[in-house]
């Protein structure tokens, strides 16, 4: 006899979700706590993925510095503030890389960073690397394009 299958549920995917991402790791610094996610939601880490996106775009807009170790220090930023339950306000991309040189000023970054499962940290870094690889290809697209309609013969180049 074979058992009759149910039809899928929101609610039976909501309590599904709810048991695979409860699980948090608590770590004490100095006198107080912080609970961390063991496993990123991957509604989160794309919430996370499109403020970098944006944090950047704002930060090339305003002709800060952005470089790799730029993009990586607002990575570790971003999961901290998405994945653990520190109390931040910060929402611009000096706030929080001034969060980032606050928590490694007190001797606390190493020690948070370190208490994160290493594979979901990497998943993040992942996500954004494709994301800007994305982002990148369509802008170069876009200016293939704008510099062929602005070329003369219509991009065709001369024989």
């Amino acid at each position: 006899m074979t058992k009759k299958e149910k039809n899928l549920s929101l609610p039976q995917v909501k309590r599904q979700n709810n048991q695979v991402y409860k699980d948090k790791k608590r770590i004490v610094l100095d006198q107080s706590k912080l609970d961390l996610d063991v496993v990123f939601r991957p509604s989160k880490v794309n919430e996370l993925t499109a403020e970098f996106i944006g944090l950047m775009q704002q930060a090339m807009k305003e002709a800060k510095p952005f470089d790799a170790g730029a993009a990586m220090g607002l990575t570790v930023a971003l999961v901290i503030r998405h994945f653990t339950s520190i109390e931040t306000n910060a929402k611009t991309y000096e706030e929080h890389l001034d969060m980032l040189r606050q928590l490694k000023d007190a001797n606390y970054l190493d020690t948070i960073m370190d208490a994160f499962e290493l594979s979901e940290v990497e998943r993040v870094f992942e996500e954004i690397q494709r994301s800007i690889t994305s982002l990148t290809a369509e802008v170069d697209a876009s200016l293939q394009k704008d510099f062929a309609a602005d070329s003369p013969a219509g991009g065709q180049a001369d024989a």
